[in-house]
């Protein structure tokens, strides 16, 4: 399977920005369930291959993977501007999303790219999950948890395979009063290396489920967010940085020097999590809103002294 070697080539780079030009005209006025504009899906699908350092011809695919079906788009228009092997992906994940073919006969394909590109649709529609009826969330999660993921673990994607596993099982465990404890306690383990977090957080959902009572999860939730900086550098102390430092690095050393800058970014987030918890039940966003602001503070410091900029706050 290729993946990115590198920093892409230009050309590369101009055929995925086209790409996403391409997939936001033809997506223009079409909604998710949740509200939001449909071209943060395949948006979305494309990080998480980029994240993964896949090739920019998968990263054009999944910015055009539901052009085809979902839109009155020419196939040989596409065809003519991405070439044979984009549109073969594209052709290929048709093939998989046929309703002849489930997830059970995936494992009998060939092709992993195209079950790469699937893979990465299917872990964003888990995370974004809460659109779909119950029953439908029940059974997708069921599907992605008994078959999907163990396509994940073949092909060697380790993190796709964790996170699947990790949110259709937090699904369809029945979470109930557990839900918002355990969405800021994942949104906290963000903190911890990749390597550990699947594991502390499948951990973590089994005692919460574990405890009697809605007061005793947040309890719990609050004791783990406190210790989770500590736990952090704790993990992550035989690690070091590269001498060095590339651009990104120096940016997030500019972003948290400022108390300002760090909260005009997760600002967006925690208003996100208060106003979603508040749509089931008022009394679990104030909880978000008293809990999770003081870890993200500590986060902050954490991160600002990690990078060696501790002493130099603006």
């Amino acid at each position: 399977m290729r993946v990115l070697e590198g920093a892409p080539a230009d050309e590369q780079v101009r055929l995925v920005r086209r790409a996403y030009e391409v997939a936001a005209r033809w997506h223009d006025g079409q909604f998710r369930r949740d509200g939001s504009p449909y071209i943060t899906h395949p948006v979305a699908v494309a990080v998480i291959l980029a994240e993964l350092r896949m090739d920019h011809e998968l990263l054009c695919a999944a910015l055009l993977h539901d052009v085809l079906p979902d839109t009155a788009c020419p196939p040989e228009e596409l065809a003519a501007e991405f070439g044979s092997v984009i549109i073969g992906l594209l052709r290929g994940l048709e093939r998989l999303d046929d309703d002849r073919c489930r997830p059970p006969d995936w494992a009998t394909s060939m092709d992993e790219r195209v079950l790469t590109l699937k893979l990465a649709d299917r872990l964003h529609n888990q995370r974004t999950i809460r659109g779909l009826p119950e029953a439908r969330q029940r059974v997708n999660s069921r599907e992605n948890l008994e078959v999907v993921a163990p396509v994940a673990a073949r092909l060697g994607l380790r993190q796709v395979e964790e996170e699947l596993r990790r949110l259709a099982l937090a699904n369809l465990s029945g979470l109930g009063g557990a839900h918002v404890s355990f969405g800021v306690v994942a949104a906290g383990a963000i903190l911890l290396p990749p390597v550990a977090r699947a594991r502390w957080v499948e951990e973590w959902l089994g005692e919460l489920l574990a405890l009697p009572g809605g007061r005793a999860r947040s309890r719990f939730a609050f004791r783990l967010l406190a210790g989770m900086p500590r736990m952090a550098l704790t993990l992550r102390r035989h690690e070091a940085l590269p001498r060095g430092a590339p651009p990104a690095v120096r940016l997030l050393r500019w972003v948290v020097r400022s108390d300002l800058r760090a909260w005009a970014l997760l600002a967006p987030l925690l208003g996100w999590l208060v106003l979603d918890a508040a749509a089931d039940r008022l009394a679990d966003a104030v909880v978000i809103a008293i809990t999770v602001p003081p870890v993200l503070t500590a986060a902050i410091h954490t991160i600002r002294a990690r990078l060696g900029d501790g002493d130099e706050r603006e």
